[in-house]
């Protein structure tokens, strides 16, 4: 009970002094705000993120000021207000919070992009655990057992829990943000719309938020918790591996792969985005490298590749949306080991010297998300590993 108090009069203390700031979340979820600090989420401000700053220095500015902040940044409000971007603490601690996300309450689809709304409570946050879906509120509440000896506790004292929002369990409360980018022509330049309803076997929860080991809560022991640094790109890649298989097919004229999609939304469709496929046979000893193939979407206007914002048209589309085969000429042989590796770059080479972050090697690194190793033989002597 003396802990409980002394966390009480802490967030009370902090509540004073950082005005509802991320930091208080860290003192009863210390394993997910650390997650959080490293993730995309926290770094999805221009002063945190070199991409999304490369863009913004070269996008036309007008009266409306930064046009980014719903996304980007929704927890600076002043921003959100007045379109004029600085620097401040929020932007570079906080640009989303752990607060905007955990009181989305609904989204509104709108023709441009979609919108989050708020519930605008700073005291009740949504979540989801299955075991407590349609239940009532939870509110920290203290039990005495065996003539008051012993004390329990429930739930947070700093704040209730609503377990009934459904957007936290099909992935819709992903939408306000990650959904369709249009630009003023119509087109969208994000890729992103994902098909969330009952029948989906994955949603944005499951794939990029998956269960990992570790207590959610300080206050209490869970054997696991949903990983909040958004494992994908930057992150976990490997756990992407488990949404994508390969399809191995031999022909007259050579074989062919097959990249399978298991996923609820096309991969590599944001802007300059480049995936590709490395096939690699091991043969003798020796090894023979193939041609790498571009999973790419390349826009342009009137013929020409032009900047997202200035597109009206998809000039090249070579992207997985349910699957993608990929052509070769050589014959495969018995005792062959074929290498596959899947993987996805930031930005494509041409795409980091547009946005001139050519010389950031992390904008271009090669990020490995499924890899699989066939040996040929015939029949049911192939084996995959």
């Amino acid at each position: 009970m003396h802990k409980i108090a002394l966390l009480f009069l802490t967030f009370t203390l902090t509540l004073l002094a950082l005005d509802n700031e991320s930091k208080i979340c860290q003192k009863c979820h210390p394993i997910i705000y650390d997650e959080y600090y490293d993730s995309s989420h926290r770094k999805s401000s221009v002063y945190n993120n070199p991409i999304h700053q490369a863009y913004w220095d070269k996008h036309p500015k007008d009266e409306k000021g930064y046009t980014c902040a719903k996304c980007h940044t929704p927890t600076d409000h002043k921003v959100l207000e007045r379109g004029v971007l600085e620097k401040n603490k929020v932007q570079v601690e906080e640009p989303i919070s752990c607060v905007f996300c955990h009181t989305i309450k609904d989204v509104n689809e709108g023709e441009h992009s979609n919108s989050n709304i708020s519930s605008g409570e700073h005291k009740e946050f949504f979540t989801a655990e299955k075991s407590l879906r349609n239940s009532e509120k939870a509110e920290f509440k203290t039990q005495t057992s065996f003539f008051g000896l012993v004390k329990t506790s429930t739930s947070s004292p700093y704040h209730k829990i609503d377990y009934n929002n459904e957007n936290y369990y099909n992935g819709n409360v992903c939408m306000g943000c990650h959904s369709h980018t249009n630009n003023e022509h119509g087109f969208d330049t994000a890729m992103l719309d994902a098909v969330i309803d009952d029948k989906d076997k994955n949603s944005c929860v499951t794939c990029h938020m998956p269960q990992v080991m570790g207590s959610k809560v300080s206050l209490s022991d869970s054997r696991t918790h949903a990983f909040h640094g958004m494992a994908g790109i930057y992150h976990m890649n490997s756990e992407m591996g488990k949404y994508i298989d390969f399809e191995l097919k031999e022909d007259s004229s050579g074989f062919s792969v097959t990249v399978v999609n298991k996923s609820n939304h096309a991969l590599f469709g944001q802007a300059l985005r480049e995936g590709i496929l490395k096939t690699t046979i091991m043969r003798n000893g020796k090894e023979i490298k193939l041609h790498e193939f571009s999973f790419i979407r390349i826009l342009g206007k009137e013929g020409k590749e032009v900047m997202p914002w200035a597109a009206n048209e998809t000039l090249k589309d070579t992207l997985i949306y349910a699957s993608r085969e990929v052509k070769f000429t050589r014959h495969l042989e018995k005792g062959d080991v074929l290498i596959l590796k899947l993987g996805v770059q930031l930005l494509s080479d041409a795409g980091a010297v547009s946005l001139n972050l050519q010389d950031n090697k992390e904008v271009t690194k090669f990020r490995v998300l499924k890899s699989q190793k066939i040996k040929i033989g015939h029949g049911e002597d192939r084996q995959i590993q």
